[in-house]
């Protein structure tokens, strides 16, 4: 005769079992995520590489997240779902503000922006002339726009942005008349107008220490120090490739958490990220 209890208890282990075994790979497992800025497959082809390097390095099991859009990346980082980050300056600053993150490693150089209008538009001539008025640039959470809504912070008293696809479309949308000025990162501006022939900068933005990847709470010092260790090296920097043919002409170094200990404020102006700005 069968034990109906040793069935009802071999059942319900098996129902339980996928539970356990989900709960204690989770506790194995790192996510690594960057911005949506490119498809799927992409995202893997720039950061998958990284990923299956800092396995090896950590010995546990990184996966890449791609986020899909930015509601995604955003949610999920301000609940903390990512171990692993790579992108700007703002997101890296709120996270060492706010999630107890830490810098490993980041593209050389400084972010600057400038703000550009034609040369020709004599209305235009400073950020308060910007009031009201048409300006290109990315959608928030951009650096870029970041600033200017940094700079014109009334919700009464703000241009409107016209979003655009790229930095060369809002450029040839300022010279065409559908804007009254663009937002560009000042390496762009100075490869478009090297001269100043047709435009007038308007504003430059304080620098902000490049893209960086953070390592976040749930990663031990230990394995923090191994992963910048092991990023600097010559099979990290091989690693970090094809994320370098998109971000970075040169090898990533060490990031310092003074460099990015304000920029935060920027990002605090954001929907989803203003709830922090009194933290």
């Amino acid at each position: 005769m069968i034990n109906t209890f040793k069935v009802t208890l071999l059942s319900c282990t098996m129902l339980l079992l996928p539970f356990f075994s989900t709960s204690v790979w989770s506790e194995e497992v790192l996510v690594f995520s960057a911005p949506p800025l490119e498809s799927r497959a992409a995202g893997l082809r720039v950061y998958e590489p990284v990923a299956q390097y800092l396995s090896k390095i950590t010995g546990k099991k990184v996966i890449y997240q791609q986020p899909g859009n930015w509601p995604k990346y955003t949610s999920h980082m301000r609940n903390n779902e990512y171990d692993i980050v790579f992108d700007g300056a703002q997101f890296v600053s709120w996270r060492i503000k706010h999630l107890k993150h830490r810098p490993a490693v980041k593209v050389p150089g400084e972010q600057v922006f400038v703000f550009a209008g034609k040369k020709t538009n004599l209305r235009i001539k400073q950020v308060s002339d910007l009031i009201a008025k048409k300006v290109c640039g990315m959608a928030p959470p951009n650096l870029g726009t970041l600033h200017l809504y940094d700079l014109l912070d009334n919700p009464m008293r703000q241009p409107t942005l016209i979003t655009v696809s790229s930095w060369q479309a809002g450029y040839q949308a300022m010279l065409d008349g559908k804007c009254d000025a663009v937002i560009l990162p000042l390496a762009t501006y100075r490869e478009l107008d090297p001269a100043k022939a047709v435009t007038r900068p308007i504003y430059v933005s304080r620098p902000a220490s490049g893209q960086a990847i953070t390592v976040g709470p749930r990663i031990s010092r230990q394995d923090f120090n191994k992963i910048r260790t092991a990023l600097l090296d010559k099979k990290g920097q091989a690693a970090l490739s094809n994320l370098r043919a998109r971000f970075s002409a040169s090898p990533l170094i060490a990031a310092d958490p003074a460099e990015y200990h304000d920029v935060y404020s920027l990002l605090e102006t954001s929907y989803g990220f203003d709830a922090y700005a009194s933290q």
